[in-house]
C-alpha cells in the first residue's frame, strides 16, 4: 500500500517536459544498448576470423618459400625470404626447426619485445617433395586487432550520444512550433476575456486539441457577451419598473439572480480555461532549453538564413521567367553568379558555425580522453608540423623547428600538440595576416627538470593595451570575421591544468610576438592512476 502511494506521488510530480525527455532517452538508449553490443560482437568475430585466416595463409606461405632454403641448408636465404612475411606488423616471431633432428634453423623475434599481445602461434610442416624436412612456427600478436576494436566501440558510443542529442533538440523545436506559440496566443486571448474585452472573436485555425480549446474560449466569449447584454437589459427594466407591484419586483429580482448565476458560471468557465492554459504553458516551457545553444551561433546562422532567402527569391524569379518563356541568357548568367556567391557565403557561415561548435567543445578542456606516454619532443612536433604543412603551403608563411633531439617527456602529447597548433593558427590569423611573407620559429631547451618551449613570429605584434587580455575566453580582435576568441584561452587551460606548466607572452609592435612555455619533463600524476587533473 505504501509503495502504491509512493508510486502515485512520484507520478504526480513528473512534468510533461521530464516525461518527454525520459521517453526519448529510453527509446534511443534501450535499442542502442541491445544493437550496439551485438554489432560490435559481430565485427569482433569477423575480425578475429580474418586474422585466423591470415595467420594460416602466412604460415602456408612460409612453409612454401622456406622449403628450398631449408633443403639446401642456407639460413641466409631463409632469413631474406621470411622478411616478406615478417613485414606484416602483426607478425611477432618466426621460428624454423629442422626435422628429424629438431634443431633451430632460423629465428626472428625482433618485434616481439615491443608488442603487448596476446600472442597466438601456428605450426606448419615444411615439405620438400613428399618428405617432411622441417617445421615453421609463426607467432602473431593481436595488438592492432584490439586497437581497432576499441576504436569501433568508441565510434558507436559517440554515434549513440549524438543521436540522443539530435532527437531531443528536434522534439524541442517541434514543441516550440506546434505547442508553445499557439498556447501563448490563447493565453493572450484569455487575458483579453478576463479584462472584459468581448468584441473581437477568438480564432485559431487548428484541428487538434488546441483548436478545440480555442473553440471553447470562443463559446465562452459569446456566452459572456450574451450574459452581459442580458444583464444590462434586466437592469434597465428593473429601473423602469421599480415602482410597480411587489410581485413584479420579485419576478425581476429572480430573473436578475438567474442572470447573475449564468454570469458566475461563465466566469468560472473562463477561470478554468485560464488555469488549463497556464498549466499547459508550464509544461511546454521545456522549449526554453534551446535558447542557450543559440547565443553564439546567431550571427553565422542568421547570415546563412539571409543568404538562403535571397537565393530562394532569385530562384522564384528565374522560374517565373522560365514559365513565361522570357528567360534570357543574361538572366541565367546573373542567377548563376548570384547562386555561386550565395553558395560561397553559405559555406563560409556554416564553416564558421562548425568552428565555433568545435571550439566550444574544447573550452572545458575535456582531459579525460588524453593519453599519457613517453615521447621525444622533436619527433612529436615534426609529425605535427607535417600535418600543418598542407595548410601553410597555401600561404606565404614558413615554419621552422629548432628542437634538440634528446628532450624526452613523460606527458600528454595530444594536449601539447593542441597548444602548438593553436599558436600556429593564431600567428597566421592575427600576427601575419595581410603580409606578403612571414616566418614562425619554434625552439626549445632543457632547464633542469623542465623544458622551455619558445614560439615566435615576425608579424605585426600585439598592442600593449590588449596583451594582458589575450588569454581571456571569447576575447578576439576579429569578432564577426570568423574569430571565436577561444584559441589562446584553450591553450592557457591546457598548459596550466593538464601539462602543469605556465605560459608568458611578450611583443614589440611591428617586430612580432613571443610565447614562452615552461612545462615539467614529467607531467603531474603517475602512469598507473592517471593524471589527477584529467579526472575532474
Amino acid at each position: 500500500m505504501q509503495f502504491r502511494h509512493l508510486l502515485s506521488a512520484i507520478r504526480s510530480r513528473i512534468t510533461l517536459r521530464s516525461a518527454i525527455i525520459s521517453a526519448v532517452c529510453v527509446g534511443l538508449i534501450f535499442p542502442s544498448a541491445i544493437l550496439i553490443p551485438f554489432h560490435l560482437r559481430t565485427i569482433e568475430d569477423a575480425a578475429r576470423l580474418r586474422m585466423a585466416e591470415d595467420h594460416k595463409r602466412l604460415a602456408d606461405i612460409l612453409a612454401v618459400i622456406l622449403s628450398e632454403p631449408l633443403w639446401q641448408i642456407t639460413p641466409e636465404i631463409a632469413n631474406v625470404s621470411s622478411e616478406v612475411v615478417y613485414s606484416d606488423e602483426r607478425v611477432a616471431k618466426i621460428e624454423v626447426i629442422t626435422l628429424p633432428d629438431h634443431k633451430n634453423f632460423i629465428s626472428n623475434d625482433k618485434r616481439m619485445a615491443t608488442q603487448t599481445g596476446p600472442f597466438k602461434t601456428l605450426s606448419h610442416e615444411i615439405r620438400h617433395g613428399e618428405q617432411v624436412i622441417g617445421e615453421v612456427k609463426l607467432t602473431m600478436a593481436e595488438d592492432l586487432l584490439l586497437e581497432s576494436l576499441r576504436s569501433d566501440r568508441n565510434r558507436y558510443a559517440i554515434t549513440a550520444a549524438l543521436s540522443l542529442i539530435m532527437a531531443i533538440v528536434f522534439i524541442l523545436l517541434v514543441l516550440q512550433w506546434r505547442l508553445v506559440q499557439p498556447i501563448r496566443v490563447l493565453m493572450s486571448e484569455s487575458d483579453r476575456l478576463a479584462n472584459g474585452e468581448l468584441t473581437e472573436p477568438i480564432s485559431l485555425n487548428r484541428e487538434d486539441e488546441l483548436g478545440h480549446l480555442a473553440l471553447s474560449l470562443e463559446a465562452t466569449r459569446q456566452a459572456l457577451q450574451r450574459s452581459f447584454t442580458d444583464l444590462e437589459v434586466k437592469n434597465q427594466q428593473l429601473l423602469e419598473y421599480s415602482g410597480t407591484l411587489e410581485s413584479k419586483v420579485r419576478q425581476r429580482t429572480q430573473e436578475l439572480e438567474n442572470a447573475n448565476l449564468n454570469l458566475e458560471s461563465a466566469l468560472a468557465n473562463v477561470n478554468s480555461a485560464q488555469n488549463e492554459l497556464a498549466r499547459v504553458e508550464r509544461m511546454a516551457a521545456l522549449g526554453s532549453m534551446v535558447a542557450g545553444v543559440a547565443h553564439e551561433l546567431n550571427t553565422p546562422l542568421g547570415n546563412c538564413l539571409l543568404v538562403a532567402s535571397t537565393l530562394e527569391e532569385e530562384t522564384k524569379n528565374l522560374l517565373n521567367l522560365l514559365e513565361q518563356g522570357a528567360m534570357r541568357r543574361s538572366d541565367l548568367s546573373r542567377y548563376a553568379a548570384t547562386a555561386a556567391e550565395s553558395t560561397k557565403l553559405l559555406l563560409r557561415g556554416l564553416q564558421q558555425s562548425a568552428r565555433l561548435v568545435g571550439d566550444f567543445k574544447q573550452v572545458a578542456v575535456d582531459q579525460s580522453s588524453a593519453q599519457r606516454r613517453q615521447f621525444t619532443l622533436l619527433v612529436m612536433l615534426q609529425e605535427l608540423a607535417a600535418l600543418l604543412h598542407s595548410s601553410l603551403r597555401k600561404t606565404p608563411f614558413t615554419l621552422e623547428l629548432d628542437i634538440p633531439a634528446n628532450i624526452e617527456l613523460d606527458s600528454y602529447p595530444g594536449p601539447l600538440g593542441q597548444v602548438f597548433t593553436n599558436l600556429v593558427n593564431n600567428a597566421v590569423a592575427h600576427g601575419l595576416d595581410g603580409r606578403s611573407e612571414g616566418h614562425m620559429r619554434c625552439f626549445a631547451q632543457q632547464q633542469g627538470d623542465h623544458v622551455l618551449i619558445v614560439f615566435e613570429d615576425n608579424g605585426k605584434g600585439i598592442p600593449a593595451e590588449i596583451i594582458n587580455r589575450i588569454f581571456e575566453p571569447f576575447f578576439t580582435t576579429k569578432f564577426g570575421q570568423g574569430g571565436s576568441g577561444l584559441g589562446l584561452s584553450i591553450t592557457f587551460n591546457i598548459i596550466s591544468n593538464v601539462l602543469g606548466g605556465e605560459i608568458r607572452v611578450s611583443s614589440v609592435m611591428g617586430q612580432g610576438s613571443r610565447f614562452e612555455i615552461s612545462i615539467p619533463l614529467t607531467a603531474p600524476g603517475n602512469l598507473e592512476s592517471g593524471n589527477p587533473l584529467l579526472n575532474h
